[in-house]
């Protein structure tokens, strides 16, 4: 399984923070919703996984070493 672009901006995608101060609610929803997205992405892989980035990696992520 490979998940591409996964990068700060476009996983939560960039236009979600709008909402942090309009709409509280469906911000937080927002949030959920792409972090649920590439939870179920990343466990569908059944042998290998490889995630990919440019920039900085989205927020969802673990920090890397």
């Amino acid at each position: 399984m490979i998940i591409v672009s996964s990068s700060e901006g476009f996983v939560p995608r960039a236009y979600v923070a709008h909402y942090r101060s309009s709409d509280p609610q469906r911000h937080r929803r927002e949030l959920q919703r792409a972090r649920s997205l590439l939870f179920v992405a990343a466990t569908r892989a059944r042998d290998s996984l490889t995630i990919s980035w440019h920039g900085r990696p989205s927020p969802f992520l673990p920090d890397l070493p």
